[in-house]
């Protein structure tokens, strides 16, 4: 008569465990993350005026720690944001868009990579800050990808360093949705501007 007792509290107490876990929320099914990566999209530069420019040095930029996140970061309100963790970059993103900036500058005819850090082998040294970098979705119906970067550059000048600019660059893209992909399109465009802009600073028009 102990037995049969046993195995009906053993196995009431199993269908318990098992119907907690699935309603209370504590056991649920992971949701894929979605992981993207930045480009820049210049005009295509005279192949034999590249690697002829001055030598460029970049420091990984800095990045406002409100957007220092691999997951990407929505403003839904003046003053509130959302992080979303399902909708990454690849990488840092301070990193990302360094070694974007990078590219964009020294496939132009202005720059070309230094291979070295010591000061005799640098023409010209940049670094800057990411101070804005979100999905702007205060309008609902008119969502805008938002990228703004500091930056600063110093020519080198015998032994020393002498700032030659400084600026603020500003991209507000519209989209065409909230989708991550329409937003990372988004900040492409923007950042690709930005460089355009900035190799336009560094030479300007006669």
């Amino acid at each position: 008569m102990i037995q049969p007792k046993i195995s009906i509290v053993f196995i009431g107490l199993l269908f318990f465990l098992n119907a907690f876990y699935g309603c209370s929320g504590l056991k649920k099914e992971p949701l894929d993350k979605n992981y993207f990566d930045i480009s820049i999209n210049l005009t295509a530069s005279n192949q034999s005026n590249i690697n002829h420019g001055g030598t460029l040095l970049i420091k990984e930029f800095a990045i406002n720690p409100a957007f220092d996140s691999h997951s990407f970061v929505y403003r839904i309100e003046k003053n509130e944001y959302l992080n979303d963790y399902y909708n990454e970059f690849i990488s840092y993103p301070a990193k990302l868009i360094t070694q974007k900036i990078e590219e964009g500058l020294c496939s132009s005819q202005y720059f070309r990579s230094a291979q070295t850090n010591m000061k005799q082998d640098i023409d010209f040294r940049l670094s800057g800050k990411i101070t804005r970098l979100y999905g702007d979705y205060q309008e609902p119906d008119n969502p805008k990808a938002m990228i703004e970067i500091r930056m600063v550059l110093e020519k080198r000048a015998d032994n020393t360093f002498k700032v030659i600019t400084g600026k603020t660059y500003t991209a507000h893209e519209n989209i065409s949705s909230r989708k991550p992909a329409h937003l990372v399109s988004g900040w492409n465009a923007g950042l690709s501007k930005i460089v355009i802009q900035f190799i336009d600073d560094f030479n300007p028009p006669d």
